[in-house]
Formats: C-alpha cells, sequence, structure tokens
C-alpha cells in the first residue's frame, strides 16, 4: 500500500458508505425470491439511473443480471437482454423510442431531439420488464414516478431551457485517471485482507484505467469537444510508464498544450526509489524525483498556467506543489500564489476557467470524509475565494480528489460555481460537458459508453460494499445544469482543422488548430486558442451530440444536442421523488410485480398523442 492512501483517509469514506448500503446487502436474497415469484426466470433489469439531461437529449443507463446467480461481490451475474425506452408526454401514452442494437447486460440509451423546457415521461424495460431504479440516497436517480408506481415507471423529467445566446464551443472536464492502478475501491489491507474488498482487472482484458481513459477520449472526440482539461491523478503514483501511457492516451484527443492540459494531483507528486530514479530531483525533498513535471513541463516550465482557448482564460493549478505523502491538504507554493494573483488582477474581467485538483470550497471541505484536511489548505483557499472575487471574469473552479459529482458554492464568490467531477476510473467513470454561449453555459455528466467502460463501470458500483452510488454519482444538479455569464468577447473557433463542438443552438464550429496562448512565470507568451475543427454537434438534431453512434446498448438516437440543464441554485424542474434509498428487495420485488402489467403496456396500442422522437 502506498504512503498516500493511508487508513484514515479512505476506510473513512469505505466503511462509512457500508453502513448506508447495508439494507442493500440484506434484502439481496428476497429479490431473487420475488423476480422468482413472478413467474419463469428473465434478466432482471436494475440500477436504471437518469444520467445525463439536457435541452434536447437524455442518456440513462440500466443493468440486466441473471436471477438466481451472483459474481464474487454478492451481485447478479450479467445477463444480456434486450433494451426499450418508451416515452411521451403523458403517463398514459407512451412510444417506444429506443431500441437496442443487440442484447447486453450494459444498457446505455441516448434519446435526442427533445423538445426545450418540456415534460417527458418514460420507462426503460428488459425482456419486457421496467428497469428498477438504483438505490439512491439524495431521490430517485431515475426521475420522478408518478401515477403510485415507485419501481416501474413511468418517470417524470422536464428538459431545461438552453444557455443565452449563440453557441460558441464546448470543453471537457475531468479527472482521476490513475493510469498504473491495479486494485481499484480498496481502502486498506490488513493481515493480507483487503478491506474492503478490491476491484482488479478481469484476467485478458486490458487495465482498467487504461480502458477508462481511452473510452473518455473516444467520447469526447464523439462529441466534438474543442478541449479537455484533466484535473489532476492523471497516473496512480507518477511512474514514468504510467504517465507516458496516460501521454499517448490522452493524445488520442489532440496535441497536448493546443487541444488538452493537465493539472497535478496528490498521486502525481514527487517520489523517492528506484522507478523515479532517472527524473528530475525534486530540491524540496531528500531522494526525491519529480516524473510528473518531467512528462508534462518539460524544461524550467512551472507546473502552473494559463492558456487563452478563444478567448476564455483557462487557468490550471497545482494543488499539491509541495512535498508530501499525498494524504494531507493540497497546497499553492508562494510562487505560485503569485502568479495566479498576478494573471487574475491583469484582467479580472476576462472569462474564466479556473482547474485544480484539490476541492477549494468549505461546503465541499466539510462534506468529505474527512472535513478540513482532505481538500486545499483552509488558509490557502480562502485567499483564493478572495482574489475571485475581485475577479467578476471568474465563473468556474472544476476540482476533482473526492471521485465524485457535486457543486457547491460559497458566499465569498457568489458568480462562481466550484464543480467536482467524478473519477474517469471507475464507477460512475465519465466527464462533465461545458458548453460555452455568447450569454452563458451548460454543463452536464456523461458516463463512458464503449462496451468495455460499461462492464467495468457497472462492476464498481459495487465498491465499499454496494455504497459507492451515495457518495459519487451526486444528484441530477451535481450533473447538470445551466448558467448566465457574458461571453459575448470569445470567438468561435474556426471550422477547417479538428474536431468542434456541439450545442442546441445550431452547428458547432471547430477549433483553430493554432494552439492554446499560454503565460506562466513571467513567460508572457500567447496564442490564439485551442482546439481542433470540423463539424460541430448540432442541438435539435443538428449535430453528433453522440447521437446517432453506436453505444453499449445499441444506437443512440438521432443526432442531437450534448448540452445540458438547470441554473445554479435553481434545481430540475419536476424532479425530486424517492427520499430514501430503497433496499434491493423492495426494488427488484416492485419491477416483479410489474411483470404482467408492463407485457400489456408493451403490447397495447397507446391512444394518441403529440409526436416525440424515436431512434434514428
Amino acid at each position: 500500500m502506498s504512503a498516500c492512501c493511508h487508513l484514515n483517509r479512505r476506510q473513512l469514506l469505505r466503511w462509512g458508505a457500508l453502513v448506508a448500503a447495508s439494507p442493500l446487502l440484506s434484502g439481496l436474497a428476497d429479490s431473487e425470491r420475488a423476480y422468482a415469484a413472478a413467474g419463469g426466470a428473465p434478466p432482471v433489469p436494475m440500477n436504471l439511473e437518469l444520467v445525463t439531461l439536457t435541452e434536447t437529449s437524455l442518456v440513462i443507463t440500466w443493468y440486466t443480471g441473471a436471477l438466481g446467480s451472483s459474481d464474487e461481490f454478492g451481485r447478479l451475474a450479467p445477463a444480456p437482454a434486450d433494451g426499450e425506452v418508451w416515452l411521451g408526454t403523458s403517463p398514459t401514452a407512451l412510444r417506444q423510442v429506443y431500441t437496442g442494437a443487440a442484447p447486453t447486460p450494459y444498457h446505455y440509451a441516448e434519446i435526442t431531439g427533445l423538445e426545450p423546457g418540456q415534460t417527458y415521461y418514460y420507462v426503460a424495460k428488459s425482456g419486457g420488464i421496467p428497469a428498477a431504479p438504483a438505490a439512491f440516497s439524495l431521490g430517485s436517480p431515475a426521475g420522478t414516478s408518478t401515477g403510485g408506481n415507485a419501481f416501474g415507471g413511468p418517470y417524470r423529467l422536464t428538459t431545461p431551457r438552453p444557455p443565452k445566446g449563440e453557441f460558441l464551443f464546448s470543453v471537457v472536464l475531468c479527472n482521476d485517471l490513475h493510469i498504473g492502478e491495479t486494485v481499484a475501491g480498496l481502502a486498506t489491507t490488513q493481515a493480507g485482507q483487503q478491506i474492503p474488498p478490491g476491484f482488479s482487472q478481469r484476467p485478458g482484458e486490458p487495465p482498467y484505467s487504461e480502458v477508462m481513459a481511452k473510452a473518455l477520449v473516444a467520447d469526447a472526440r464523439s462529441r466534438h469537444a474543442s478541449y479537455l482539461v484533466a484535473a489532476g491523478d492523471i497516473s496512480s503514483e507518477a511512474v514514468p510508464k504510467d504517465l507516458s501511457m496516460a501521454r499517448r492516451i490522452l493524445d488520442g484527443f489532440g496535441t497536448y498544450e493546443r487541444d488538452y492540459v493537465v493539472a497535478r494531483g496528490n498521486h502525481d507528486r514527487s517520489h523517492a526509489g528506484s522507478p523515479y530514479s532517472a527524473c528530475r530531483a525534486d530540491p524540496r525533498g531528500p531522494g526525491l524525483h519529480d516524473c510528473f513535471h518531467d512528462a508534462f513541463f518539460p524544461g524550467n516550465e512551472p507546473t502552473w498556467f494559463a492558456h487563452d482557448v478563444h478567448g476564455l482564460r483557462v487557468l490550471g493549478l497545482d494543488t499539491y506543489d509541495k512535498v508530501g505523502n499525498g494524504g494531507d491538504n493540497g497546497s499553492l507554493s508562494a510562487e505560485q500564489f503569485a502568479f495566479v494573483t498576478r494573471e487574475l488582477a491583469a484582467a479580472p474581467d476576462q472569462p474564466t476557467l479556473v482547474f485544480g485538483h484539490h476541492p477549494v470550497s468549505l461546503e465541499a471541505s466539510l462534506t468529505t470524509t474527512e472535513p478540513l484536511i482532505f481538500d486545499l489548505d483552509p488558509q490557502q483557499a480562502l485567499r483564493l475565494e478572495a482574489l475571485y472575487a475581485k475577479s467578476p471574469g471568474v465563473f468556474l473552479h472544476h476540482q476533482g480528489h473526492t471521485h465524485r459529482n457535486k457543486r457547491t458554492a460559497s458566499p465569498n464568490t457568489p458568480g462562481v460555481v466550484y464543480q467536482e467531477v467524478c473519477a474517469t476510473k471507475e464507477y460512475p467513470g465519465g466527464f462533465h460537458l461545458l458548453r460555452v454561449h455568447t450569454g452563458g453555459y451548460a454543463l452536464n455528466f456523461y458516463k463512458t459508453r464503449s462496451d468495455l467502460a460499461r462492464e467495468w463501470s457497472e462492476r464498481t458500483r459495487q465498491e465499499s460494499f454496494g455504497g459507492y452510488p451515495y457518495y459519487t454519482f451526486g444528484n441530477v444538479n451535481d450533473r447538470n445544469y445551466v448558467a448566465d455569464h457574458d461571453f459575448s468577447g470569445l470567438r468561435r473557433p474556426a471550422s477547417g482543422s479538428g474536431g468542434g463542438a456541439g450545442s442546441s443552438g445550431g452547428q458547432g464550429a471547430g477549433g483553430s488548430g493554432q494552439g492554446a496562448g499560454k503565460s506562466g512565470q513571467g513567460a508572457g507568451k500567447s496564442g490564439q486558442g485551442a482546439g481542433k475543427s470540423g463539424q460541430g454537434a448540432g442541438g435539435s438534431g443538428q449535430g453528433a451530440g453522440g447521437g446517432g453512434g453506436q453505444s453499449s446498448s445499441g444506437v443512440a438516437g438521432r443526432p442531437g444536442s450534448s448540452g445540458a440543464p438547470t441554473a445554479p441554485g435553481s434545481g430540475l424542474a419536476a424532479t425530486g421523488g424517492l427520499p430514501e434509498a430503497l433496499p434491493a428487495a423492495g426494488m427488484v420485488a416492485g419491477a416483479a410485480a410489474l411483470y404482467a402489467r408492463s407485457r400489456r403496456v408493451a403490447s397495447d396500442e397507446p391512444p394518441p398523442e403529440p409526436e416525440v422522437p424515436r431512434q434514428g
């Protein structure tokens, strides 16, 4: 076990999750009996989640398990099954809008062509059985159940309004790739026993961290993002070969410092030992070598920077700019803090995205597993917020480290959203897509969707004895929202060389390919913005948006938006739902009781209703 991952930091999370998950474990046998009572032994559809909700699209996922079976962690073993989604503007008039291309246990359905501000109802099914929602402590992850039926739907959702103004470009926000890691979800090992049990990749399959990172890059490209930022823990422990692999994978998105940038996390810190001896010496500690610096900031470049992306300032922080074991607070050096102060003071009104590994807001710190000692040093966090308060252009701070989707705020900086993004490497496994319009922005979460990524993500849902989703998935407003901000001074990328970004406002333009401008350590370099050009993903059926492509459960649907929902503080309309987590027995028993009714619903001719989008 590495020094960074000591017992105090993670054991609290893992064992806290165990307490939260205990009702689920006790109900497993009753769940199987309930399904058997329904007659036959169809695959069991479960873990239904409304992942993404934009003004013109939605993404839902679910899993089908084999009744009477279990894997090494007590989960129903994977069972390939068909997938269907029924959708309508009335709960009594649903039409089939999605059919999976092939049976799979790992269902990923993207429905596009929806209307902004419209309330919809849906049911997802496999084998004719409605999928039961995942157990969750923050309301129902599937939407709001209606009709007095808590387990089979229809579930209600309302699409948000799009951001104001014309679409400009989009940026992928990700973190915690942990390239080189071989065991996920492990807090400690005592007397040879993993506590809680860790998850390793199945024999013969590629390393899971590489699977998830490659899926991230593939999805970022297919959704036509112009730029990508990775906020730390790029590697598991900064071993040179792992950093080289991370660089090769990320290079699949584009050119480093032109199309993507990275920041250091605590796992990327300086290390001692023979694997690191060929890297530059770190004068701050005896025997330490900084391989991350060599891999991404060669020469005398500092590990913090400012880039210009079509007029948007992207400010990258090194939040472990010190010597330590990785298990303590993040920290910025005095030199780095002086750079940030100068950079923001030079152009306080310039639209600015800041990213770094450790969370900043007090709300984030108090809701982690080790309040005040897990995130950015509290005094430095207050100083950073004071700088943001003097810089109206700062609108978003992207952070990782906690492996969860969570949106927080600070009374010191009412115009800034602090967005934690879940780990790329494990459940729920994905990224946030920031879409910039002239009058505001949208931010929403997407799970990665390759077959191997969906398989690994669903397996690692069982981390912390099945309680991991309670902490990591976030509620719908942690994952999807829209906010106002003045971006009228930004530029739309010039088309012609790369992979432009899309939005509900129409076709997205491509990136200029000119390269991101950079300024740091007084170097004063500047440039033309980053990104790749090409056709952008349009909204309302105009562009790619992930639609029309192959997903792990089939064709995703008509091309559409890759946007996101509601403004900070407003909440997602018509959501909420179940106030408590649902025991597994109750969820599956409820879905089993609906088996016969769902067969009738699927075969009956629905009454007339307004036309709704269909899979293309």
